[in-house]
């Protein structure tokens, strides 16, 4: 099962049917986004004119779950229940959220425990709406939560990881994500290339990531493999497909 994300087509000037148009003649998976032309939450109604099979991420903006102002916690706990209704609309089998972030070192702690706080409450709401959860883990920028797996592990629950192997190699932990222990919890995977320094999503083997390195334990996760790469990639795209079908063939 290997996808791609509408978020290849962030800064352009396409719109999401557009970009579904594009999509539907490459894969049966895609992944909505909440933000730009592409803002699924805004235009429920497109993805079901195609005959694609969807996930749903975030925005990228505007929501901390991470917070420990408490009312921006709630408010981004209530945005999530907006998008796992547009899921439903959608029949999306899953959603990625984003842990959230902590500008002050002096503050980690309150936002490690407000992040916990919010998984509690999102568990919650994955019962209430019977749509799988995930949380993915981030690149090396020092104010983003959940770049090492033990930082919320225990306190996952039912909440699957959307493991993006492009940001656990930017943090040099992809052998402890794949962890016999701790694969189990991987639902979902965000595939993409960098060089190592900055979150490229470059197209697989344009980077420094060792793919057939991890090729043994990834296959041995049974779930959608989204491509995500930025629009400067996109003549990557077919390439990008391809090298990916032949890694989990």
């Amino acid at each position: 099962m290997i996808g791609v994300s509408t978020s290849i087509f962030l800064n352009s000037n396409k719109k999401l049917e557009n970009a579904l148009s594009f999509l539907e003649n490459k894969t049966k998976y895609v992944e909505l986004i909440c933000d730009g032309y592409l803002n699924v939450m805004e235009h429920t109604e497109i993805p079901l004119s195609y005959n694609l099979k969807y996930t749903l991420h975030c925005p990228l903006t505007d929501m901390n779950l991470s917070s420990f102002r408490e009312k921006v916690r709630k408010t981004s706990i209530e945005i999530v229940e907006d998008i796992l209704k547009v899921a439903d609309v959608v029949n999306a089998s899953l959603i990625v959220l984003h842990p959230g972030y902590c500008v002050f070192k002096e503050d980690y702690l309150k936002a490690l425990n407000s992040l916990k706080k919010s998984l509690y409450e999102l568990n919650k709401l994955q019962n209430e709406y019977s749509i799988q959860i995930t949380i993915e883990n981030m690149p090396s920028y020092s104010m983003f939560m959940f770049r090492e797996p033990n930082e919320i592990i225990d306190t996952l629950g039912d909440i699957g990881i959307t493991f993006d192997i492009g940001h656990s190699f930017l943090n040099k932990n992809i052998e402890k994500f794949l962890d016999n222990n701790l694969i189990k919890k991987i639902y979902h995977i965000h595939i993409h290339d960098n060089n190592g320094v900055f979150d490229e999503h470059l197209c697989i083997g344009k980077g420094k990531i060792e793919f057939d390195k991890y090729k043994k334990k990834l296959k041995k996760i049974n779930c959608i493999k989204m491509i995500e790469m930025q629009y400067k990639s996109i003549d990557d795209l077919d390439l990008c497909i391809d090298r990916v079908k032949r890694l989990f063939r």
